[in-house]
């Protein structure tokens, strides 16, 4: 996105988290739901991908990962079976806030939040359950108050409808894009981002606010969708986002395993969003377009 580079004009510099980040843990927890066979359960709201989202999410980060130094906690609800670390357990909202906030993560750990499922309309809300409150869902507020609550960089992935609330929530600002009443990509180009670059670049208080960084998969009025149409290997075994998130982070999705084709401290936030950006087809990328919170300071992740 060319506000970035006008940022780096008009700041002179883009602040970097270059500190060394060998020895430090990388903590995952992971949410993912198909809605399948759930009591109350109604067949139009069934996802097929979720489940594998996470899993090759889940592997690619261990790889990425010095060895021993990831923890993980992995929440999925699939085929009606509700799991935790791979254990029958019948989790809910408060469990996965809990989770988060009992972290105990050191200012060089990397805190990473993944989800695929469904997200509510207007909210955002991601749908821990369709139906049952016991389970409920969770919001911006609470998703975000939680990560802030403990220590670390925190990362947030987000493959879901509506899912840019959450950026908006951050308090930073939006991506720069002028969007249609249907929700799609209009513009992208340099005069669109120049006022929100100028804004950001200009603001005074706190900018990357609790240290927390977001990319979501579409803008807060979006869909996102369970698989692409790009006619790309194994397309349709993965949530459209999730697809390119994955290919960014060097997952071999031909061969649907992962794969360590970057050296430790290679990978950046900003870097991630620019390859899933340039790897996604242009009328997908119009009709979802992937959001992140914007900053001066640029995160370090693998």
């Amino acid at each position: 996105m060319r506000k970035i580079a006008l940022i780096l004009l008009i700041a002179s510099a883009l602040i970097s988290c270059n500190s060394d980040i060998s020895g430090s843990r990388t903590i995952v927890v992971s949410v993912a739901l198909d809605y399948s066979a759930e009591d109350g359960f109604r067949q139009n709201h069934a996802l097929a991908n979720p489940p594998n989202d996470q899993q090759a999410f889940v592997s690619q980060a261990e790889v990425l990962t010095e060895p021993g130094m990831m923890e993980r906690y992995t929440f999925l609800s699939k085929d009606g079976r509700r799991t935790l670390n791979g254990r029958e357990e019948r989790w809910g909202k408060e469990d996965v806030l809990d989770a988060i906030e009992g972290i105990e993560a050191g200012s060089d750990d990397l805190v990473i939040f993944f989800y695929s499922g469904h997200g509510e309309d207007r909210t955002g809300n991601l749908v821990v359950s369709i139906e049952d409150d016991e389970f409920g869902t969770i919001s911006p507020d609470e998703l975000l108050n939680a990560l802030a609550s403990i220590g670390g960089k925190k990362c947030v992935f987000l493959d879901s409808c509506y899912s840019g609330q959450y950026v908006e929530e951050a308090g930073m600002l939006a991506d720069g894009e002028i969007f249609g009443d249907d929700g799609s990509l209009v513009e992208d180009g340099f005069l669109s981002s120049l006022l929100p670059a100028l804004r950001m670049t200009m603001a005074s208080g706190k900018l990357g606010t609790d240290d927390i960084w977001v990319m979501s998969a579409a803008t807060a009025g979006q869909l996102s969708y369970d698989s692409g149409m790009d006619g790309l290997p194994n397309q349709d075994k993965y949530g459209a986002f999730s697809y390119y998130l994955l290919s960014a982070l060097g997952y071999d999705m031909e061969e649907n395993t992962p794969c360590r084709d970057q050296g430790r401290g290679g990978m950046t936030f900003m870097g991630l969003y620019h390859d899933v950006k340039d790897m996604m087809s242009r009328s997908m990328w119009k009709t979802q377009t992937p959001q992140i919170t914007l900053t001066p300071v640029d995160l370090r992740l693998f």
